[in-house]
């Protein structure tokens, strides 16, 4: 790995070379000497190799669920009134017997 695959490799992640220092326990130096063409070590190729790998399996396999669309049952218009609420007042009030005279 040169230096131009160690850009293209944190690119790829999304990750700055201070976030890969802090990852391996390494100063912001020490990427930036391999950032700039000192030597870097293959393990530091197949660390950023299998974390990319990582990255793109849950990228296609742990997808947030798609929102279910709940849909709510018709609801049925309430039915036209056919007496004004005096008129349906007077009716209960008859049914219920009250304000007739009692003779």
């Amino acid at each position: 790995m040169d230096k131009d695959e160690l850009r293209q490799a944190l690119d790829a992640l999304g990750w700055k070379q201070s976030e890969l220092a802090r990852k391996l326990g390494v100063t912001t130096s020490t990427v930036s000497r391999w950032a700039t063409g000192e030597p870097i070590p293959v393990w530091l190729a197949e660390y950023l190799r299998v974390m990319q790998e990582l990255d793109r399996l849950h990228r296609v396999y742990v997808k947030p669920p798609k929102p279910v669309k709940e849909t709510a049952p018709p609801v049925a218009p309430p039915a036209p009134r056919t007496e004004t609420r005096a008129a349906a007042m007077a009716r209960t009030l008859a049914e219920a017997g009250i304000g007739k005279d009692e003779a």
